[in-house]
């Protein structure tokens, strides 16, 4: 590593905890150099100082082995910054101010697609828990509040673990009755956990009972376990039920239990005695409308307790016969994808919960595939995009493709997200598209001119859609977008016999747009900051906000860092596909809404011919070319606003009448 005087470096260290070894990795612009275990226990004390640049090896603030040169724009969390990772971008600004939480942080982010995450199912949850499974970098299901996410602090695992020791209990002198004793662990937000192995011992009838407890919590630095419960059993009752004796710190290392059997028979009953922790393996979960979570392992369909997502009796499981892929939810019912045959499942508790396997195999190739929307969930299967609704499962594209042209589509890959009943789909970084059942004139639009998509998400409180792509949240087709380009192709059309279609009509939204441009103030600086960007960091271009291939008519969900200054109407993200990163600003400045409307027919089997294209402008009827036959037509639109319909006809006349 060489480093010269002049020019700016990068360095960043992390802490970071994967499969139960704790790393301190070093990254150098980026690159991560090396990545070190360590046994040290991160120091709770907040009395220490943080040095940067300096040395004090004695802890007696002499410093020494002062940095030669400029240090800026620093940063510390309280979270692995970069997690596993070889690389990183490199920011390209200054960090935003900070007062308290971190301003940057508004999304979880994991290393893999494979990540399901949920809100808490309780209506008014003052802690707004957050629950997730599938993160490969953790290994076990998690959960945390939207407080601590916004504020940079980890997670915490889901579940409240049992007590690794029985109670050591001490009677008073005697024989008189028999107790049994168990203690439980209670987190900050009131989830309490399976109980102890109980105590049972013969002692006298008067005070107290010395109740030993452990405070030793498994994965102590992983929970968020605050207090213990007590409970015990009342003698002479009819019941062997635990009754509740008291609630006392983690801490707490003895207690004097001193209540007569008279009070503690009137208290709660221990709940929890089943509520276990979800297997550290869960692979994913759902949850379902009566606030019960509904997750699985393999062929394990396991269960929350309702309303309470970090309860998960054994007895509530269930099993299919196949492997399970994912999970969907439409209604009250279920929708279990596995490696064959799907299931249906449905209850209104846990304990009430049946499954019906389907009796059709409809493999769900994709996980990440199978998104739900109100019509039903749908997913890839091996003959093409599943529907399963209450109707059963319907095959949607069996009209679309054969099974050979779905296969080419590599359906293993996919992953989608829902814009209403539209499945929006990516295979690639670099190629999806859109299949809308609903609509039969334009049910599936190939989506071929992206680069670095890496993940796309419904947000469930908007709708909309969100793509992850170049380290950044986009959001797809936001209103707000004034469109530029666009370009719509038909397929070829074969009439009866051969014909000339003489006239046509298009219906569209007409105007001038010349005025909702800000070309002077908007996009005449942009051209200008563009090019000295690109200027000053030649070779450099994947580093400026703008990239041909990004989303189409998107725009950034957060704040960004780029060399380019951002604009208030985000006009890098509507770069003309596949041309100049910068604008013609003379065409803007004369924009009008139009369609460029181009006809071409098949003169015979291997020659295309345009026949007819021109820019229309009005609705009005225009005529096409004669003196020539076909019977193949094909329709190409390019345009910058809202088309409704194109009409074609023989003559004018058989078009007036349509």
């Amino acid at each position: 590593m060489t480093i010269s005087t002049g020019i700016w470096y990068h360095y960043a260290v992390q802490r970071r905890y994967n499969g139960g070894t704790t790393f301190v990795d070093l990254f150098f612009n980026g690159t991560r150099l090396a990545a070190v275990s360590s046994t040290n226990t991160p120091s709770a004390s907040t009395n220490q100082p943080i040095r940067i640049g300096a040395w004090d090896d004695a802890d007696t603030g002499v410093y020494s082995e002062f940095f030669d040169g400029w240090i800026d724009s620093v940063r510390v969390t309280k979270c692995a910054r970069y997690g596993d990772v070889a690389t990183y971008t490199i920011p390209d600004a200054d960090y935003p101010e900070q007062a308290g939480a971190p301003a940057a942080i508004e999304w979880l982010a994991f290393d893999t697609r494979d990540v399901d995450i949920i809100r808490s199912p309780l209506v008014n949850d003052s802690f707004d828990r957050y629950y997730w499974a599938g993160d490969s970098f953790i290994g076990r299901p998690m959960m945390n509040t939207a407080a601590r996410i916004a504020a940079g602090d980890e997670g915490f695992y889901l579940g409240v673990p049992i007590p690794g020791t029985a109670p050591q209990v001490t009677p008073p002198a005697g024989a008189d009755e028999t107790r049994a004793y168990v203690y439980t662990f209670v987190t900050e937000y009131g989830e309490e956990g399976p109980p102890s192995e109980p105590t049972v011992i013969e002692g006298g009838a008067g005070t107290p009972w010395v109740i030993g407890m452990t405070t030793t919590v498994p994965d102590g630095g992983f929970r968020n376990v605050t207090t213990k419960k007590i409970y015990r059993t009342v003698p002479g009752n009819v019941s062997t039920s635990f009754f509740f004796v008291a609630e006392v710190p983690i801490g707490t290392t003895s207690y004097n239990d001193n209540e007569t059997n008279e009070t503690v028979a009137s208290n709660n009953l221990l709940e929890s005695t089943n509520f276990l922790e979800p297997p550290s393996d869960l692979q994913g979960f759902v949850v379902m409308p009566n606030g019960y979570l509904v997750g699985w392992v393999g062929r394990r369909l396991v269960f929350s307790e309702p309303y309470r997502p970090h309860a998960w009796p054994p007895e509530y499981e269930l099993a299919t016969e196949f492997d399970i892929v994912a999970l969907g939810v439409v209604g009250s019912t279920l929708v279990i994808a596995t490696e064959s045959q799907p299931y249906f499942g449905q209850g209104i508790s846990p304990a009430s919960f049946t499954t019906q396997k389907i009796d059709t195999v409809e493999p769900c190739l994709s996980r990440r595939g199978l998104v739900t929307t109100t019509a039903g969930v749908l997913y890839p299967s091996i003959n093409g995009l599943v529907l399963a609704n209450s109707s059963g499962v319907n095959v949607v594209t069996k009209d679309l493709f054969t099974k050979s042209e779905w296969s080419d589509l590599n359906p293993s890959q996919f992953f989608a997200a829902n814009l209403g009943l539209q499945y929006i789909c990516f295979n690639s970084s670099n190629f999806g598209f859109i299949i809308d059942p609903e609509n039969p004139m334009q049910r599936h639009v190939e989506l071929d001119n992206f680069s670095g998509v890496e993940g796309i998400e419904t947000d469930r409180y908007s709708g909309n859609v969100n793509i992850l792509a170049q380290d950044r949240v986009w959001e797809w087709d936001p209103e707000s977008v004034i469109r530029l380009q666009w370009r719509w192709q038909s397929k070829w059309y074969q009439p009866p016999k051969p014909m000339n279609f003489g006239a046509g009509r298009l219906k569209f939204e007409i105007g001038d747009t010349s005025n909702l441009l800000p070309v002077e103030e908007v996009f005449k600086p942009y051209d200008e900051a563009l090019f000295a960007a690109v200027d000053a960091l030649p070779g450099n271009l994947r580093r400026l906000n703008t990239l041909n291939g990004q989303v189409l008519g998107g725009q950034p969900a957060k704040p960004r860092t780029g060399l380019v200054p951002t604009q208030p109407t985000v006009i890098e993200t509507r770069q003309p596909l596949g041309g100049s990163l910068m604008y013609d600003l003379g065409f803007l400045l004369l924009t009008t809404l139009s369609v460029r409307l181009r006809v071409k027919i098949m003169e015979d089997s291997q020659t295309e011919r345009v026949v007819f294209d021109k820019q229309i402008l009005d609705e009005a009827i225009f005529r096409l070319p004669s003196g020539f036959k076909s019977d193949l037509w094909q329709f190409e639109m390019l345009g910058n606003t809202t088309v409704y319909s194109l009409q074609i006809a023989e003559t004018p006349n058989q078009l007036a009448e349509l």
